[in-house]
């Protein structure tokens, strides 16, 4: 009995580590290389796009691909792990769900004090320049949904609940910060220093639940709060008609 115990251990052990090298690997070809592989997956799509979110388009398209897609592909084919195995599911619905509508007013708050920080405020009003219009917004609110989504289930899916199997929870939960703490150098110093926080309750979320749809949520509604409150704060959104 001990024996296959000690024996399973390094197996289950060796296929973390791998899944985690590979999962940095793709992380670092988003980092360097995403944003000429988005300029070539819109290409093609260039008289459909507006001119002015091109560039945007491209990267939440890289995203998808790197983040989402080719993390299932590659477990699907390596691991022979189903999509729920990594947190892509409703997990267990009890355990997201309340937390995830009692966190939510909380995020929207969080944004709009956020939305104040200088650095912050500046580096949000040039990400979302040259969106206007209603459905201006609502498209550019729609499309970052579909790189959150992939965000989180590459952080809080692939690498939290994805890895609790192989590595265990608290080691999921704090490995996973490495990776999510580099992506954010360069970004402003006090959202930097949030990801700590930030990341530890997400990835204490997903793995709760095994879901990251609670996580998913929250972040993009923190995303997508933000962008308007920087916005709103330039006379950048448009305004309700007046009453007569």
């Amino acid at each position: 009995m001990q024996g296959a115990g000690t024996t399973s251990r390094p197996s289950s052990l060796s296929r973390g580590v791998l899944a985690f090298a590979v999962a940095c690997a793709l992380l670092a070809l988003l980092r360097f290389e995403g944003s000429a592989l988005g300029g070539a997956l819109v290409r093609p799509l260039g008289t459909l796009l507006d001119p002015r979110i091109q560039r945007q388009a491209g990267w939440v398209l890289a995203h998808v691909i790197l983040l989402l897609v080719f993390p299932l592909v590659l477990a699907r084919l390596g691991l022979g792990q189903r999509p729920a195995d990594l947190g892509l599911g409703i997990g267990e619905l009890r355990r997201w769900a309340a937390p995830t509508l009692a966190l939510l007013p909380l995020v929207v708050i969080g944004a709009a004090v956020l939305s104040r920080a200088p650095g912050v405020a500046a580096h949000y009003r040039t990400h979302t320049a040259g969106i206007s219009g209603v459905f201006g917004w609502i498209g550019w609110i729609g499309m970052w949904g579909a790189a959150f989504f992939a965000w989180e289930f590459f952080f809080r899916g692939l690498l939290v609940v994805g890895l609790a199997r192989d590595l265990g929870g608290p080691a999921a939960v704090v490995l996973h910060l490495v990776p999510f703490t580099l992506v954010h150098v360069g970004k402003p110093a006090l959202e930097v220093l949030l990801t700590l926080p930030g990341g530890l309750l997400f990835g204490a979320l997903a793995l709760r639940s095994r879901s990251m749809l609670g996580p998913f949520l929250l972040h993009w509604t923190l995303g997508a709060s933000l962008d308007l409150f920087v916005a709103r704060s330039v006379s950048a959104l448009p305004s309700p008609p007046h009453g007569s």
